[in-house]
């Protein structure tokens, strides 16, 4: 159902069309309008409380240029259109900031919103304006305050509070900071199971991230004894200008980010862990901690009992990490020396992987394939041909497969039938040329792109 007011138009609930009219001020961008913080302590807190904000007052948003006193930067959401539809806006207000606020060790949250103007049925002729806090609140599966007050109240305890499960790994990394003199940040990750009490409600504080940072990110069943999860956190020293050369003897933990691993059944008694979600938190990405974090999940999991650790359906930018890592763990095998690279793929180098590292075939296979293009001299053209024939050769194999079993039935159907078969079935030589040659172009950026991070 469309409704017309004037000029406005608006399709009915999810708002998915707006014309230009008097309101179209009022529509905000989801992604920039939603505000996350990691709360260390009530400091942080202090411009929300000179706002005077509430979830259902309204604020004024003459920002002051008074420095926030934060320890971690605000950041925003990558997607939020399973709470604000394909579109991602949100209409009725003005100067509209919806603030997710979380304590940094406990996940406790607070969500409220301040806006300059909101508008009224009144204003829009009955037309409904969006509840973006009740919307956000009926995705969550957990306790959301809307009281900032109650949530301050809170945060004195999240220097007491200590992560669940058993500590993996702990590791430091020397970090620059506005051109300041390098600093080491410590941090620890931690794995835990849904044996450990609390952890399961910790659990439903964690993913809430998930829909805003992962695409087509849904809930997972804790209740399924196979699941294992890596926590990781910085620990912040409490008196920051104390010397960080060292670990602090007085921290807090700040949540920096988890991953969820199913450990499937491997026949006959083994296990094949598989990464399913694997998230960063913005303030803490680029600097290599996605890396550290895979890299300990490795080492956790390479005992014999694993068969190898594959992911569940990687986004792009977890691939080109889990590329990174790989090949400089296979760049020093023996079976991925450039000698060995250049003769192609072989099944040694598959079984070298996966008792080295527990890296599965199909990885292996593209761990082999960048480790050959960085060792290829593409002034040569033929060995550079060389290169790129082996990969469309790879990349045309279902292709041929298909012409095969084609082949196979011939015998067994009518003429008529066999025919029609094979000119719905037969791309033409240009058009698979073309594709292919398409295809290996993006595959070799991706690889470059990987080579470059690997010097």
């Amino acid at each position: 159902m469309t409704i017309s007011l004037a000029t406005l138009t608006i399709t009915d609930k999810h708002h998915n069309h707006l014309a230009f009219s008097a309101f179209e001020n009022y529509v905000a961008d989801s992604n920039e309008s939603v505000k996350f913080k990691l709360v260390t302590c009530s400091d942080d807190l202090e411009e929300d409380f000179q706002e005077n904000d509430t979830s259902n007052t309204k604020a004024n948003h003459n920002h002051s240029d008074k420095k926030s006193v934060t320890r971690i930067e605000s950041f925003k959401p990558e997607m939020s259109y399973q709470f604000f539809g394909q579109n991602e806006n949100i209409f009725g207000y003005k100067n509209l900031c919806i603030k997710l606020y979380y304590s940094c060790a406990r996940l406790n949250i607070y969500l409220g919103k301040t806006y300059s103007i909101m508008l009224t049925k009144e204003k829009t002729g009955d037309i409904e304006i969006d509840e973006p806090l009740k919307k956000i609140s009926n995705l969550y599966e957990t306790k959301v305050t809307n009281n900032l007050t109650e949530f301050c109240s809170n945060l004195s305890k999240e220097k007491s509070f200590v992560p669940y499960g058993e500590s993996v790994q702990e590791f430091s990394i020397d970090y620059p900071k506005d051109g300041e003199q390098v600093q080491k940040r410590y941090f620890q990750l931690f794995k835990a199971d849904n044996s450990i009490p609390g952890f399961t409600a910790y659990h439903e504080r964690m993913q809430t991230f998930l829909m805003w940072y992962i695409e087509a990110a849904s809930y997972i069943d804790i209740d399924d004894e196979r699941w294992d999860f890596f926590v990781l956190y910085e620990k912040l020293p409490l008196n920051p200008t104390t010397n960080t050369e060292s670990m602090p003897i007085e921290f807090q933990y700040c949540f920096v980010g988890y991953c969820t691993i199913y450990r499937y059944y491997s026949y006959p008694c083994n296990i094949r862990p598989c990464i399913s979600q694997f998230l960063i938190l913005p303030p803490f990405q680029r600097i290599g901690l996605g890396t550290n974090m895979l890299k300990s999940i490795y080492s956790h999991y390479n005992v014999k009992s694993t068969t190898d650790i594959r992911v569940e359906d990687p986004s792009e930018n977890f691939q080109k990490m889990r590329d990174i890592l790989d090949c400089t763990l296979c760049q020093n095998l023996s079976n991925f020396s450039p000698e060995k690279l250049s003769s192609g793929w072989s099944k040694e180098m598959a079984q070298e992987a996966q008792e080295k590292y527990k890296i599965s075939s199909r990885q292996a296979r593209r761990v082999y394939e960048i480790l050959r293009l960085k060792s290829v001299n593409r002034k040569n053209a033929n060995e550079y041909r060389s290169y790129r024939l082996a990969i469309k050769q790879r990349l045309n194999a279902p292709y041929q497969k298909q012409i095969k079993d084609l082949e196979r039935v011939k015998p067994k159907v009518p003429k008529s039938e066999y025919s029609a078969l094979m000119e719905t079935n037969i791309i033409p030589r240009e058009t698979r040329i073309h594709a292919l040659a398409n295809q290996y172009d993006l595959i070799e950026a991706d690889y470059l792109n990987v080579i470059e991070k690997l010097g």
